[in-house]
């Protein structure tokens, strides 16, 4: 019994297109919808310095807010040695004054330290990102260990250099 020719197969249907078009991605584009222009993955620099700021900031703030506790029982000691309410409002007041520029220097040095920081580290890991093609760990471990040895070297030339310069002057 001859064997039946098998029909052909049956040649599959083309990709169906894109459901938007690229009008219509721009249009979304233009309505609010984040588009991403780098690759998957890429860490978003301006959040992450933001956020280094802030809590740089908030560390400051209370690390400087800490160390006066000190002070506070120095200005305790002078104001129980006088009876003249205006000398211990005064007194009080000049405290208060030096304890909240005290702490306001500190929020704002220890913001910008961490700023700079983390702006670093994310925009160095972002270009390893971009020139690797490819987010894994040894980004995060390259740009720490770029972001260490730049913050060390600066840290170290600023130690010698006052030092050498300004220290020399209270000697």
């Amino acid at each position: 019994m001859p064997a039946a020719a098998t029909p052909p197969p049956a040649e599959h249907p083309p990709n169906p297109p894109d459901s938007t078009s690229h009008t219509e991605e721009a249009e979304a584009d233009a309505v609010g919808t984040p588009s991403r222009t780098g690759p998957v993955g890429m860490v978003s620099w301006g959040t992450g310095t933001l956020v280094g700021v802030f809590t740089g900031l908030l560390y400051g703030g209370a690390k400087e807010a800490n160390a006066n506790v000190s002070k506070d029982a120095e200005v305790m000691l002078k104001m129980g040695s006088t009876t003249d309410k205006r000398e211990q409002y005064r007194l009080m007041r000049d405290a208060m004054e030096k304890r909240f520029i005290r702490v306001a220097k500190g929020s704002l040095v220890g913001g910008a330290r961490l700023g700079m920081f983390t702006a670093t580290f994310f925009g160095i890991q972002n270009l390893l990102i971009e020139n690797r093609g490819v987010h894994d760990v040894f980004n995060i471990v390259g740009a720490g260990s770029a972001t260490a040895a730049a913050f060390g070297l600066i840290c170290m030339y600023l130690t010698i250099f006052l030092e050498n310069t300004w220290l020399k002057c209270w000697k």
